[in-house]
C-alpha cells in the first residue's frame, strides 16, 4: 500500500481504539480491560480480514498498531469522563474510524487479487466488525442490533470506494471522497433519523 495508505490505517488504528478505550472505562473495566477492549475495537476487523484473504496480520509484523493502541488506551484512561460527557466527539471518531477501515480493507483485498464483491466485504468487515465486538463485550448496545445504519453505512463507502477505482480516480482522491462520504452519510441518517427495519421475532 502507498504510504498515505499507511498514515490512514494509523488514523484509524488509533481513533477505533480510543472509543473501544472509552466504552470499556465507561463500563467500569480496569486499564487493561480498556486496553484488551481497545485492541478488539481496533485490530478485530482487519485481524479477520487477513486472516480471510490469506495474509499475514497486520499487527503481527508492524508494531506501529500495538503501539497506537497502547497510546490511545493510556491517553483515553484519563480522559474517560471527557468522552463520556462528549458524546459527539466520540461519534465523529468512530465515524473516521468506519470511513478509514473500509477504505484500507477494500483496498487491501482488491490488491491481492480479489474480486468487487469480495473487496466489499471485507472492506465492510474491517469498518464494522471491531465495533460488533466492542459492544459483546462492553455494556454498550450493540451497533447491529440498533436501527443505525452502521454497516449499511460502511457497505455503501466500500461500494464507492470500489465505483471510483473503476472509473481511474486517483487512489488518494478516492480515499478522501470515501471518508468524506462516510461523514456525510452518517451525518443525514443520524439526523433524519433514516433507520432500517429490525426483525421482531
Amino acid at each position: 500500500m502507498s504510504e498515505i495508505f499507511n498514515y490512514i490505517d494509523y488514523i484509524g488504528t488509533f481513533v477505533f481504539a480510543i472509543t473501544g478505550a472509552s466504552i470499556a472505562g465507561k463500563s467500569k473495566f480496569d486499564f487493561f480491560g480498556m486496553l484488551f477492549l481497545a485492541f478488539l475495537t481496533a485490530a478485530g476487523g482487519g485481524t479477520v480480514r487477513d486472516l480471510i484473504i490469506g495474509q499475514p496480520v497486520f499487527w503481527t509484523n508492524n508494531s506501529i498498531y500495538l503501539y497506537l493502541i497502547f497510546i490511545s488506551t493510556l491517553s483515553t484512561f484519563f480522559l474517560v469522563k471527557f468522552y463520556d460527557k462528549n458524546k459527539t466527539l466520540l461519534l465523529i471518531l468512530d465515524t473516521l474510524g468506519v470511513g478509514t477501515f473500509v477504505i484500507i480493507g477494500t483496498h487491501k483485498t482488491l490488491i491481492h487479487g480479489f474480486n468487487n464483491e469480495t473487496a466489499l466485504i471485507m472492506g465492510t468487515t474491517s469498518a464494522v466488525l471491531g465495533g460488533i465486538l466492542r459492544s459483546a463485550f462492553s455494556k454498550e448496545f450493540s451497533i447491529l442490533a440498533s436501527k443505525e445504519l452502521y454497516a449499511t453505512i460502511a457497505a455503501i463507502s466500500s461500494l464507492i470506494f470500489i465505483m471510483l477505482i473503476k472509473v481511474n480516480i486517483a487512489l488518494n482522491s478516492c480515499a478522501f471522497i470515501v471518508i468524506a462520504v462516510t461523514f456525510v452519510v452518517r451525518y443525514i441518517s443520524i439526523k433524519l433519523k433514516i433507520q432500517l427495519p429490525l426483525f421482531k421475532g
